[in-house]
């Protein structure tokens, strides 16, 4: 039986208008959304279409660029989760094919100096970038960041409403974080493509939120649990697909979900997509938010900082293909 559900589209200019009640119906829809798919899409937020016209522009300028030029980018030659990651790069999904897909990594530009650097935190670094595509280029990415920082964090202010705390509950949290995003280019699936090519297999994300600009081309597919099917999550023109990562549904008690989906492009076109992967503060200490649980001993799992469970499931997931090593990602430190 084919699925009839479809992700949410939740019109966010709701929280984003300071007026409590119509903050309050976005967050309710965000809940509802959240206990029953772990998708949803947001639209009119404050991210200009001229900047994400822009930043599309810049992701095709990048993966135009020759191989070499790339290469040069190569983000095993750094250990900040930055620059350019191979065609199969990556095996999301065990036991298929490496993931039809290349990318490349964006995050906050930190120097050597700061703190969260020094200290070696997972993905905190310097970016590093193409010579040939210039400033605008740089500016462009970076100014995209800013923005989608933001948004991701005025999100996460509707998800502490939609818990039933208020707005500013995970301010700590969001405090110097670890986040990124990735230009990825997937192209088209071939035709006779094994049956275990995926352009991404099939996953849960690992960290705690992802904010998803599509583009145009379609590809994106979600599972659902009832009916044992897959069901489309079309591009909506401007829209952020918004999801749960694991441990956000660990830090909810699996109240909250994270749920299974997949890209395939079967278009015959290039896809381009920009994920956002917003992850907190690395030193925070998740542990189940108490309004998800009556008493302690209800409570799923053990407290785990954010870097140490983010970092494990990095090494797994490139550890499959063997392109990547371990080396990649700083050592995994004991829980405090």
């Amino acid at each position: 039986m084919p699925s009839s559900k479809s992700a949410p589209v939740i019109d966010f200019s709701d929280f984003l208008s300071g007026d409590q009640q119509r903050m309050q119906h976005c967050a309710d829809q965000i809940r509802d959304a959240c206990l029953t798919q772990g998708f949803f899409q947001i639209v009119n937020h404050d991210i200009p279409a001229s900047l994400q016209k822009d930043i599309f522009k810049a992701s095709k300028a990048f993966f135009a660029l020759p191989l070499e030029e790339k290469m040069k980018l190569d983000k095993s030659l750094n250990k900040y989760n930055r620059g350019y990651e191979v065609m199969h790069g990556q095996m999301i999904e065990a036991n298929t094919r490496p993931d039809l897909k290349e990318g490349y990594y964006v995050s906050r530009d930190l120097p050597m100096d700061h703190p969260q650097v020094k200290a070696e935190k997972f993905a905190h670094g310097p970016n590093v970038w193409p010579e040939s595509l210039g400033e605008a280029f740089r500016e462009t990415c970076m100014d995209y960041l800013n923005r989608i920082v933001k948004l991701t964090e005025e999100v996460m202010r509707a998800m502490a409403m939609s818990l039933g705390y208020d707005a500013d509950y995970f301010q700590e949290f969001c405090s110097d974080p670890m986040c990124f995003y990735k230009l990825l280019h997937y192209p088209p699936q071939p035709s006779d493509a094994h049956a275990l090519q995926r352009g991404i297999g099939a996953h849960r994300d690992f960290g705690v939120i992802t904010l998803l600009l599509q583009g145009n081309v379609a590809g994106l597919e979600v599972w659902d649990e009832e009916v044992k099917d897959w069901y489309p999550v079309p591009p909506v023109e401007g829209a952020y697909v918004v999801n749960m990562g694991n441990l956000f549904e660990q830090w909810t008690n699996d109240k909250y979900i994270s749920n299974v989906h997949r890209v395939i492009n079967r278009s015959g076109e290039e896809r381009f997509s920009i994920p956002f992967n917003y992850n907190g503060n690395p030193d925070f200490i998740i542990k189940c938010i108490e309004k998800c649980r009556s008493k302690p001993e209800e409570e799923k799992y053990a407290p785990v900082s954010v870097e140490d469970y983010v970092v494990q499931k990095y090494k797994d997931v490139y550890g499959r293909v063997g392109i990547y090593k371990s080396e990649s990602f700083a050592p995994q430190k004991a829980n405090a």
